[in-house]
């Protein structure tokens, strides 16, 4: 046998197509996996802080003294509960692992991959998304004993779930991006996250605001998450549902981009 017949063949150039599935799917499962490898405080956690949060209002409140009528204060608040957990999973989990990458150097790695920015963006936000609805869904077979939450319209539920997962999960790469330090992402959640998702009618009708506090509540991207998913799970709304999806949607597309061009910019890719 000859010298050439033994020789390996040379490399070649590994030709993805116009997506790399395989990087994709990869970035997905490391991310979600990582997201979900601390079970505490990616589920336990949310879980019982919620249902602590919906026994506070059972024993203070009360069905009888709930002032909203056609729905019991479990079936108001519950929904809310369950998209703020999938909010703020999703935007924990991107804007925590992305600037945990840049402390450890690990980003690098990932800039360096076989993957285009979009393909960064999509595949971190997805599986952000994914953690926040496995949040909300294990928030939501505790609750579903207490009644009140089994989704009148499903398919519904899961898109304003869905799109509320997605839009905090874009929303937490643009955070992870700007981060320089942990107090940066404390700062975020606390200041940036927290009282907008509280002031989007979670716990209390926003009809009966003061009409700045209802102007207000509108540009409130959580607010239309929370109608529209409200309104699937029990039929009652403030607001026109299709409205919320069509803002949902748009917000998803302009962080979207926001975030894709931070990626592509190379944006604080440092710590």
């Amino acid at each position: 046998m000859s010298l050439d017949a033994r020789r390996p063949p040379a490399p070649q150039v590994r030709r993805f197509g116009r997506v790399n599935w395989i990087g994709l799917a990869t970035l997905y499962r490391r991310d979600l996996l990582r997201a979900l490898r601390d079970l505490i405080d990616g589920l336990l956690g949310p879980v019982l802080t919620n249902l602590l949060f919906l026994a506070v209002f059972r024993l203070a409140l009360g069905d009888a003294a709930w002032p909203v009528a056609g729905i019991s204060l479990v079936g108001f608040v519950a929904p809310a509960l369950i998209l703020f957990a999938v909010a703020e999973r999703a935007l924990t989990a991107t804007s925590g692992a992305i600037l945990f990458d840049k402390y450890t150097g690990v980003i690098g790695d990932l800039v360096m991959a076989p993957l285009t920015p979009l393909e960064l963006v999509l595949g971190r936000a997805s599986a952000a998304a994914t953690a926040g609805l496995l949040t909300g869904a294990a928030l939501a077979l505790v609750f579903l004993p207490l009644g009140g939450i089994l989704p009148a319209r499903p398919f519904a539920a899961l898109f304003f779930a869905a799109a509320t997962g997605i839009l905090f999960a874009l929303i937490g790469i643009v955070v992870g991006l700007w981060s320089r330090r942990w107090d940066h992402h404390t700062i975020a959640h606390s200041f940036l996250f927290i009282p907008p998702a509280y002031f989007s009618g979670m716990f209390y009708p926003v009809g009966g605001l003061p009409e700045l506090g209802r102007s207000l509540v509108r540009f409130n991207p959580f607010y239309y998450g929370l109608d529209g998913f409200r309104h699937a799970v029990t039929g009652w709304r403030e607001g026109d549902p299709r409205l919320g999806a069509l803002v949902l949607l748009l917000l998803i597309l302009a962080i979207g981009f926001i975030a894709h061009r931070l990626v592509r910019s190379g944006y604080r890719i440092k710590a």
